[in-house]
């Protein structure tokens, strides 16, 4: 129609990313059918076989991927600030970017419940690692974990503490981690507003300047907290989601 050649840039933009999703919604539809009908998957997208459940938001945040228009705000643009790499998260793969550096590291474990991370091989030998959580891990478990880390020749041990109130002094830690914590904000009795933001401005304070933040999480747009309103756009050293497979977010920053 004419009267697009008149449209604002926003409804634009809004207008193209509705076309994206519907051209999305469409090929998934008929490679699920072709599936059924001739019993081929090469054509089917991933979210269609795997059998790993995708929220819509993501599924239009893969179709707007697709076209390689998404950008950092979470809307259609023509360029981006930092790049949403569409790769299937690693969480091992995440720690090991975050604890690259020369020589031994002190690493903040953040919500590290039972300390059953620690046999996922997350932590390199040398460093020093302070695992925190509200509630202290059962006597067996710590036990385990802390023999597991020092056959593995690193040191752990453990702080209970309040992750938005982290007792430790400003730039205490090289290095900061977590994994599927963040969620945990809406999960709480009594619920705290930006609770999320309050968490990752208390692991920003403790990191020393240049240090990294390590984090493998399934809230989807979590990006928007810890880049947009904490860290900032030059703080990305990578930010990776394949929302097509999973709803996992994962990605590495720094304090600059």
């Amino acid at each position: 129609h004419l009267d697009v050649l008149y449209m604002p840039a926003p409804a634009m933009r809004f207008s193209v990313c509705l076309l994206l999703t519907y051209v999305f919604a469409h090929a998934r539809a008929i490679a699920v059918a072709s599936v059924r009908h001739t019993g081929s998957v090469a054509a089917a997208p991933a979210a269609a076989l795997d059998g790993n459940p995708v929220s819509r938001r993501l599924l239009l945040r893969g179709a707007v991927w697709a076209t390689g228009v998404y950008s950092s705000v979470g809307s259609a643009a023509c360029a981006s600030a930092y790049t949403v790499s569409q790769v299937k998260p690693s969480e091992k793969e995440t720690y090991e970017v975050a604890q690259k550096g020369d020589g031994a590291l002190r690493v903040l474990w953040v919500g590290a419940g039972s300390l059953s991370g620690v046999f996922k091989g997350l932590f390199p030998a040398g460093n020093e690692v302070v695992a925190v959580d509200l509630v202290r891990p059962d006597r067996t478990d710590y036990s385990a974990a802390t023999t597991y880390a020092a056959e593995h020749g690193y040191n752990l041990r453990f702080e209970q503490g309040d992750a938005t109130k982290l007792k430790f002094p400003d730039g205490s830690f090289d290095v900061v981690v977590s994994s599927m914590f963040l969620c945990q904000g809406s999960e709480l009795d009594v619920p705290v507003p930006n609770w999320e933001e309050i968490v990752v401005s208390e692991i920003q304070r403790v990191l020393k300047p240049g240090g990294r933040f390590g984090f493998y999480e399934h809230i989807e747009d979590i990006d928007k907290v810890i880049v947009d309103k904490v860290f900032g756009e030059r703080s990305v050293i990578r930010v990776q989601a394949y929302p097509e497979r999973t709803n996992v977010i994962a990605g590495v920053v720094r304090k600059v």
